[in-house]
């Protein structure tokens, strides 16, 4: 895995094996994962870490835009740090784990952990709410620096994410896309 620094305190973490997302450390007020990538890739993204200067035991917040297996990682990797998603993404894991979190690794993970429903904003910046993708995706905005973290909802050249998995709502994706269309981002950091 990489790491690549695309704005003042922002580091985009990538690559690995298999299909794993983009994963971003915000610490803009306190150090934050967007995402985890995936279950295979957990001991290199804790060594890339190391090399930006920051500890798993640093990581105060991890954010899942969506529980993905490709996005969840191992959580009990930072034990010190809270787990947030999307309400309804968190709801949809409760009433169905295989069609939420689809692989039994990230099953495992998720039961591991306390999931906390997202507010409005966290750790300066902005959730908004963007099911399409998945009933509870979530995208973040950070405002001051026009940074959009978009996960599976919208990746570069106007791609969106897939709307035909157990808890995509595919009615929903286009008002999604039009809202954070809106946004005028100048970074956009994709899940893919």
């Amino acid at each position: 895995m990489k790491s690549e620094k695309i704005a003042s305190k922002v580091w985009k973490i990538y690559g690995g094996k298999g299909l794993c997302s983009n994963i971003y450390l915000v610490d803009v007020a306190e150090p934050t994962l967007v995402d985890l990538g995936s279950f295979e890739n957990a001991d290199g993204l804790v060594e890339v870490l190391k090399g930006i200067g920051y500890e798993a035991k640093d990581i105060i917040n991890i954010v899942f835009t969506h529980l993905h297996p490709d996005h969840v990682g191992q959580p009990s990797k930072f034990e010190y740090a809270k787990f947030f998603a999307g309400k309804e993404e968190i709801d949809a894991f409760n009433k169905n784990p295989n069609g939420a979190a689809i692989f039994e690794d990230a099953i495992k993970e998720l039961k591991k952990i306390k999931l906390i429903p997202l507010g409005e904003d966290i750790a300066g910046m902005k959730v908004l709410k963007t099911p399409g993708h998945t009933i509870g995706s979530v995208c973040l905005w950070l405002p001051e620096q026009k940074i959009l973290f978009s996960g599976d909802t919208l990746f570069g050249n106007g791609v969106y994410g897939r709307v035909d998995l157990a808890t995509s709502v595919p009615e929903k994706m286009h008002n999604s896309l039009e809202s954070l269309e809106s946004l005028k981002y100048k970074v956009l950091c994709p899940g893919h």
